[in-house]
């Protein structure tokens, strides 16, 4: 909950900056936006279009994000489809032994493959759930138990979904910072005109000023999360992983994914939303036998 509502108060910045820039530029003069505001009894002025535009758009994209078909397209444009053939065979024979072990019914969830080229699997949204193609020929059928019993966990603790609504509420503030990186490529083409640098510069820097402070805030909630909150819910993950029976599944798992991981720099470990596999190892030993 912290890092959304994070999350919100930064996009909700970018978007108001955004939005007085566009009225300084150009004022609003859209009839349905008047009638709204109107019958609303709300002031039609900059501020008050500024505020009203700005939390509309986050809070209906994150009411959205509830739906399926929302939850449906965020998984294909990460590149994730629907498994088939042995793919579909395989998947559903783990899902079903995970199932059986968390005693939740097999149809409360959706699979998905990947095309991302990583080691990984991953939660999408309530109910979905995707795993790379090189993860799912690399590992045989029982560590991959464990993998998948660890994104449930991630779906039963709504750790996903908490994550999945600030992806969503980001794209906007990632769209203005693109749209602000498309003015400042095309004011550099414009200031080699003679004499127009002079008024150009001034303006390309007041946007390149933005973009670096709009990217620094857009990466703020996450920097705090990483380090507060989403290793500990990695840790909840496991956890539940081994409190349905399927602790040393994983275990097996994250031993032979670590063994072709690189060696993290300090820097590199800093910024990861993961605990260090070898933790994580060594807390599932504690689990497992009973010491935590």
């Amino acid at each position: 909950m912290v890092r959304l509502i994070l999350t919100f108060i930064v996009n909700f910045f970018i978007l108001a900056s955004f939005w007085m820039l566009v009225q300084f530029v150009h004022p609003l003069s859209w009839p349905f936006l008047q009638d709204t505001f109107r019958s609303l009894a709300i002031p039609y002025d900059v501020l008050h279009i500024t505020v009203v535009l700005s939390a509309a758009i986050l809070l209906v994209s994150c009411a959205l994000t509830r739906t399926a078909i929302m939850q449906m397209f965020v998984c294909w444009l990460t590149g994730c489809k629907r498994p088939v053939g042995e793919e579909a065979d395989k998947l559903e024979y783990i899902m079903a032994h995970v199932c059986r072990c968390s005693g939740i019914p097999r149809q409360d969830f959706k699979l998905y493959v990947s095309n991302m080229k990583a080691y990984n699997a991953f939660a999408v949204g309530n109910n979905h759930i995707a795993v790379t193609r090189p993860l799912l020929y690399q590992l045989a059928v029982r560590p991959l138990c464990g993998i998948l019993a660890h994104e449930m966990g991630h779906l039963v603790h709504g750790d996903s979904r908490i994550g999945y609504m600030c992806y969503v509420m980001s794209w906007f503030g990632n769209f203005v910072i693109r749209l602000y990186q498309w003015i400042i490529t095309v004011l550099n083409f414009l200031s080699f005109i003679p004499f127009a640098g002079i008024f150009l510069v001034p303006i390309t820097w007041f946007f390149l000023l933005q973009t670096y402070v709009f990217h620094f805030l857009l990466n703020l909630p996450l920097w705090f999360t990483n380090q507060f909150l989403s290793r500990r819910d990695e840790y909840a993950a496991d956890r539940y992983a081994c409190e349905i029976g399927l602790g040393r599944e994983l275990y097996e798992g994250l031993s032979l994914l670590s063994a072709g991981e690189r060696k993290q720099s300090f820097w590199q470990g800093f910024a990861s939303d993961h605990p260090g596999t070898h933790k994580r190892l060594e807390r599932i030993e504690r689990y497992l036998y009973g010491n935590e």
